[in-house]
């Protein structure tokens, strides 16, 4: 079987877990999805204000290494920590720490989830939103008006009420109009940071219930 044109189907990089159709399905990837992702993922950190010689933290599970390796590989090393969860807020609490003094003094911080998002945002801070879509990643940029994708390797759509995701670089596992799990909508207007490319815009929280 031959996904990549002449070339035999590459050997699988690593196996992510995406929630599909509310039940969590593997994903293989293959090195050159990663490497792939890596290359969408430099305007992703260049929008956070990531440059030369700046330091990036990513915090992501072992089950997340799809999304996050790519993100850390484009790295070119801010003091930016990307993928504040829950989780995260959870265990700073725990130890007796207040998120919005552990973040104030970084320039850039890019949650994972809600939770997280809120919390960081109740402590007075602005954090920028990077969600997990399907087998791919959105991250806001500086200007906070929706999540950036790259367009030429994803083509997206939402369902009732859910962004859907369509591969149109090749890919290990390709996937055509699969349920990402994010609840929002695509953005009509270009971004005011000139970015080219979709946006997804959250759904109101209150409206999800």
């Amino acid at each position: 079987m031959t996904l990549f044109g002449s070339e035999p189907a590459p050997a699988v990089w690593g196996v992510g877990r995406l929630v599909v159709d509310g039940s969590v399905t593997p994903w293989p990837v293959s090195q050159r999805d990663i490497d792939d992702e890596a290359e969408a993922a430099v305007a992703h950190l260049a929008s956070l204000g990531v440059g030369s010689g700046d330091f990036v933290v990513i915090v992501a599970l072992l089950s997340e290494a799809i999304h996050a390796v790519p993100l850390e590989k484009a790295a070119g090393v801010l003091d930016a920590k990307v993928g504040v969860n829950a989780a995260v807020i959870a265990g700073l609490h725990e130890h007796g720490r207040e998120p919005g003094d552990v973040f104030a003094g970084v320039p850039a911080v890019a949650t994972a989830d809600e939770v997280a998002w809120r919390a960081l945002v109740d402590a007075g801070l602005a954090p920028r939103r990077w969600a997990k879509v399907g087998p791919t990643s959105a991250l806001e940029c500086a200007r906070r008006s929706g999540l950036h994708l790259d367009g030429e390797r994803w083509e997206v759509d939402v369902a009732d009420g859910e962004v859907v995701v369509t591969n149109r670089a090749a890919r290990l596992t390709p996937c055509v109009r699969l349920h990402a799990g994010f609840a929002g909508s695509i953005a009509d207007e270009p971004c005011p940071c000139g970015r080219p490319g979709p946006r997804l815009v959250p759904a109101d929280p209150a409206r999800r219930q």
